[in-house]
């Protein structure tokens, strides 16, 4: 047997007395905003837990190309009683609403809307607690419709702040009250990176040893501590459990973004001595927090002087803006780089190996299945391809490889979110629902 190159072909002659080559015929990385699940740009929407929803009104203020929604539902009606069966049919019908139409939902029950935390709260931590609990076995019943369930309640606007309940014992109930119902496609978050350690101790986070609980931050940019998000200490100062300086804040969050989804809010800042609207500033910061999820309407102010940066004179991306960049990136964004194939050694199959990195601030979180596709007149074969998609931090470049039987065939690549089928889509230039690769052919003669 032995390889024969031929400029950008490569071929096989002696495979069954068989010369065959691979043509590749993907396009490199293009610079469109991609609709794909549990990432990029979100909006608020607002319901009452008492009210029935007007759901078919609502369908049509839907964005289009978002696959995500923030669904705030205020429970403060039931501050001194549990959630009554109509108003968690309520919430069941509004979860049921975004799921039928492909949104993952960012889940935020709240006691207050109007910034008055401690005053809309219930007076009995005990009813808190009852509270996760009914809203956990909601959440067991129907599990694909959140991604994640975000804050304890509890502070204003459910931002945990301004709370009487935010106490280390607190907080370590009421996350023993919501873990249970957190299976394996949905997360927790809390506000600040000191509220997550004091729910994880420095041990198990040396080891790796991470609960599904990622973080929301309602801050970005808003101050040198994303207001509040930070502290004024350094590390060695301060302890495990309380807030530290921002540089080692966005070192400590480089390490968990990694493994749990991380999301927000962009501020505007208001002092001159702190930038939030610079290229450099932005990208980089954004990338230490591996970001998954923003705000698409807050802070405007902000947003619009990003939508009006260029972001290059260059490239792929010297016609787009900062807003467009940031929104691409958001999450996870898998391109394929590169593909090789050869003709395994004493074997009969040809070995492809595939070249793919994920260009997104933040990662997939998700389990994912990976296939290629054989096409072949009316005839397709899928073939599965390993992967661990849910580990793929921003910025990484993996190698996974496929070994098939030769066959005259066009082959694609095929990405599908595990739990619902939904397809993730490269972000290759002109990448359809499947990446075309190229061309396997027998060699004329």
């Amino acid at each position: 047997n032995s390889l024969i190159f031929d400029g950008g072909r490569m071929s096989w002659k002696g495979i069954g007395k068989k010369k065959w080559k691979f043509e590749k015929e993907f396009t490199g990385e293009g610079s469109s905003y991609i609709t794909n699940p549990s990432r990029g740009w979100y909006e608020i929407y607002t319901f009452q837990a008492e009210e029935k929803a007007a759901l078919e009104e609502l369908k049509w203020s839907l964005h289009e190309g978002e696959t995500l929604a923030l669904v705030l539902v205020d429970i403060g009606s039931f501050r001194e009683r549990p959630l009554d069966p109509a108003a968690l049919e309520n919430i069941r019908k509004i979860l049921a609403f975004f799921e039928e139409n492909q949104r993952d939902v960012i889940f935020r029950p709240v006691y207050d809307r109007e910034g008055k935390g401690r005053g809309r709260e219930p007076g009995s931590f005990e009813l808190v607690l009852e509270h996760l609990g009914q809203l956990g076995d909601l959440l067991k019943e129907n599990p694909c419709s959140v991604f994640i369930f975000q804050g304890f309640l509890v502070g204003s606007w459910g931002e945990m702040h301004d709370s009487a309940y935010l106490s280390e014992d607190c907080l370590k109930k009421m996350w023993e009250q919501l873990k249970p119902a957190l299976s394996k496609n949905i997360y927790g978050a809390v506000r600040t990176p000191s509220q997550w350690r004091t729910l994880v101790s420095e041990e198990e986070f040396r080891k790796g040893s991470f609960p599904r609980l990622g973080l929301f931050d309602d801050g970005i940019f808003g101050s040198k501590t994303h207001l509040g998000t930070f502290g004024t200490m350094t590390r060695e100062a301060a302890g495990w459990k309380k807030a530290w300086l921002r540089e080692e804040e966005l070192t400590f969050l480089k390490v968990l973004g990694k493994k749990l989804p991380i999301g927000g809010e962009a501020v505007r800042p208001e002092s001159a001595g702190v930038s939030g609207c610079g290229r450099e500033r932005v990208v980089a910061e954004l990338e230490k927090l591996n970001l998954t999820y923003l705000n698409r309407a807050y802070d405007r102010r902000l947003l619009e002087l990003w939508e009006m940066e260029s972001f290059s004179d260059s490239g792929i991306w010297r016609e787009k803006s900062l807003l467009d960049y940031v929104g691409a990136h958001l999450g996870y964004r898998f391109v394929l780089q590169n593909v090789e194939w050869e003709k395994g050694f004493g074997s009969r199959r040809l070995r492809f190996l595939l070249e793919i990195q994920n260009c997104g601030f933040g990662g997939f979180f998700q389990e994912a299945e990976l296939f290629l596709i054989l096409k072949s007149g009316e005839k397709r074969e899928t073939i599965p391809i390993p992967g661990d998609f849910s580990t793929w931090a921003g910025g990484e470049k993996k190698s996974l490889e496929i070994r098939i039987e030769p066959k005259i065939a066009e082959l694609f690549l095929e990405l599908r979110r595990k739990k619902d089928g939904k397809i993730i889509r490269f972000a290759n230039e002109e990448s359809a629902d499947c990446l075309f690769l190229g061309s396997l052919r027998l060699c004329e003669k």
